[in-house]
């Protein structure tokens, strides 16, 4: 099910017809994700939490799924474009890596709760991110950041 939800956020996404950029999607999703990871650490794992867990975090790390490789476009040309993606592929790829064994400790250690809010924070943070670039991007961003 988390698939399908997903592939319908990537659909949504692209029926959009690019009206946001990398940064405001990426700020949308980001607030998905952590609502559903924060979601289930509070509520727990009962069938409806899982299910609207599923749902909320399916639609965000959809969307994210897409915003990946865009946020480049909102401030480089085409041409820098190539450039600017390959010094963000290295960190993102090594955090990628880590991130695995990383939370397969804290599950070990101190839980499931522990997990789902490690995870919610690096979201958090990356939502800020996000937010951040929203308001630096050139153009208008008066409808997002006021």
């Amino acid at each position: 099910m988390l698939g399908i939800v997903q592939v319908g956020a990537r659909g949504i996404d692209f029926l959009g017809g690019g009206r946001w950029d990398g940064p405001t999607s990426g700020l949308f999703a980001g607030i998905l994700v952590v609502t559903a990871l924060l979601l289930l650490a509070a509520v727990g794992g009962t069938p409806d939490a899982v299910m609207i867990f599923i749902l909320i975090y399916g639609l965000g790390s959809g969307v994210l799924a897409v915003v990946r490789a865009t946020p480049p476009l909102a401030f480089y040309d085409r041409a820098a474009y190539a450039r600017a993606a390959s010094r963000i592929a290295l960190p993102l790829n090594l955090v990628m890596a880590a991130a695995p064994p990383v939370l397969a400790m804290v599950l070990t250690t101190f839980g499931r709760e522990a997990v789902l809010l490690l995870a919610a924070g690096c979201v958090l943070a990356a939502t800020a991110a996000f937010l951040a670039l929203a308001r630096r991007r050139p153009g208008d961003v008066a409808a997002l950041t006021a």
